[in-house]
């Protein structure tokens, strides 16, 4: 997801106020916080300037991005402020607050609310739809097992793996139809995330949808572009 300089201003600041409502910077949260700082481009001057940075015009700024760049301003700093594995009453309020003046729609009552996450997920499918994207039509449909991971990677973004789970092979161990390909978060929204393939690398080839409603994932698309094709993978 690419946000412009003033979103990010805005953005920071919030993960800034995130960071420091309880008073205490847990080691979690710093590494979280570095992660984001290679994900969003930005360093420690950038953050002194989101500091500086109008409240009102952020919350204006927050207030006028898409529905999909909300939903990933949500998924930031919830993971943020329990990077540390809990979340503090001060925390929840900021977060509370950031939502209701971005115009995030917080789905429950409470300390909860409705994002998708894309940092584990295993989806079984027990139908696999390939479709010809040049001439709009299916190759082919098969009866078969697979199962979709998405997990993080251990340097930035996701992993993606498709395994087979039905056969011989199977007995001993699950084996690969699609080699893990590194990832990054392109989208996410109420019902359809995104992801991408990192530019640059040979994984720039392929790109995964996840439709879902709210956490409950209905079907996974895995986008060949080089082959110019799409692998529906269905419940």
């Amino acid at each position: 997801m690419e946000f412009n300089l003033a979103e990010k201003l805005a953005i920071v600041k919030d993960i800034d106020r995130v960071i420091l409502a309880d008073n205490t910077v847990a080691k979690a949260e710093m590494v979280y916080l570095g992660q984001l700082m290679k994900l969003l481009d930005f360093d420690s001057a950038f953050v002194e300037e989101a500091r500086k940075f109008n409240i009102r015009q952020a919350n204006g700024v927050l207030e006028n991005m898409s529905e999909a760049k909300k939903h990933s301003l949500a998924i930031i700093l919830h993971e943020m402020a329990y990077a540390d594995g809990e979340m503090s009453r001060e925390e929840i309020e900021i977060l509370f607050s950031v939502f209701q003046k971005a115009g995030i729609k917080i789905e429950e009552p409470g300390n909860s609310y409705s994002v998708f996450d894309a940092s584990d997920v295993y989806f079984k499918s027990t139908k696999r739809r390939s479709r010809d994207l040049e001439s709009n039509t299916i190759a082919s449909i098969c009866e078969t097992k697979r199962a979709v991971r998405v997990e993080p990677h251990i340097d930035k973004g996701y992993l993606v793996t498709i395994f087979k789970l039905n056969g011989f092979l199977s007995k001993w161990g699950n084996t690969v139809e699609v080699a893990p390909k590194q990832m990054k978060l392109q989208e996410t929204g109420k019902n359809r995330t995104i992801l991408k393939g990192i530019e640059g690398s040979k994984d720039s080839h392929y790109s995964l949808s996840v439709f879902h409603e709210n956490n409950d994932i209905k079907k996974i698309v895995m986008h060949h572009h080089n082959e110019n094709k799409d692998v529906e993978y269905l419940i």
